[in-house]
């Protein structure tokens, strides 16, 4: 006679089946879906299905209220599918969601706890064993509150949907492309970019070589040279080959972002600046 399982066994074996998961989805051009776990994890029951990934949550920011306002997580990049994905892709103000489910309730696709909805950062790191990437904004609570931090700085970027709410941002006027003379695997040069010192800084650059686009941050423009400096390095250098868009960008103050400067969209952006103007600094007030 076969002997009976231990109700202690039983009583584990129950509590590992309705364990928690938690599943990441990355809203880039096409939905990332990960799950922390070792095999591939399906939510809902004949739904999606979730790619089993080594995944580390390295910081998390909470307040005394419980919302996660940041999270770090460290995506297993051994494969180097997630540097692929860096590479070709712009993870910049793009979703990121964490939910927890449990195993036991996995039927229903409302089954699940959303732990985090935020806006990704740029990859931060991106390594032969991992790719982390930073989000922020979380989902806020459900009470009465402001949507954005109460601060000098705008927190939208210029020409995002929330900075054009009067349609008088209009990026097409605001942007260049062409193809480069020449270049480096950090900067980008084309003699026809004839705008003053540090016109394009802040700005985003899309830069396509053999049909591959990569996407970067200007991190300054040199007018002397007709140089553009990217934020973060390409994995291959540019040359005569390459062509690009440029899109001219703003620090996010309003003393650039609302004044006809060099790296201010135009003095017509103010009513779409979106910050706290109000605010005075320490400068400001003399103190």
């Amino acid at each position: 006679m076969p002997k009976a399982i231990p109700a202690q066994v039983i009583t584990q074996m129950d509590a590992q089946q309705a364990s928690p998961v938690l599943l990441f989805e990355l809203y880039l051009t096409a939905t990332l879906r990960f799950s922390a776990t070792k095999i591939n994890f399906t939510f809902p029951t004949g739904g999606n299905v979730y790619t089993a990934k080594t995944i580390e949550i390295d910081d998390v920011q909470q307040s005394i209220e419980g919302q996660i306002g940041r999270v770090v997580c460290k995506f297993d990049n051994v494969s180097r599918d997630m540097s692929g994905y860096a590479h070709n892709e712009s993870f910049s103000g793009k979703q990121l969601i964490i939910k927890r489910v449990y195993r036991n309730q996995v039927g229903s696709a409302t089954y699940y706890n959303e732990v985090f909805n935020g806006s990704m950062e740029r990859p931060s790191d991106i390594g032969r064993h991992w790719l982390t990437v930073a989000a922020t904004r979380g989902k806020p609570l459900n009470r009465k509150m402001l949507k954005f931090a109460y601060q000098r700085m705008c927190p939208w970027e210029a020409g995002g949907t929330e900075c054009n709410t009067d349609s008088n941002f209009d990026l097409t006027s605001l942007t260049a492309s062409g193809t480069a003379d020449s270049g480096t695997t950090t900067t980008l040069v084309d003699n026809a970019l004839t705008q003053v010192d540090d016109y394009w800084n802040y700005g985003n650059i899309e830069i396509t070589k053999g049909s591959i686009t990569y996407y970067r941050k200007v991190s300054d423009f040199d007018a002397g040279t007709d140089a553009v400096t990217l934020d973060v390095e390409l994995p291959v250098a540019v040359d005569n080959t390459c062509t690009y868009v440029i899109y001219k960008g703003c620090d996010q103050t309003w003393n650039t972002c609302g004044a006809n400067v060099a790296w201010g969209p135009s003095a017509d952006n103010e009513l779409n600046f979106g910050g706290c103007i109000h605010i005075t600094s320490k400068l400001d007030a003399g103190m």
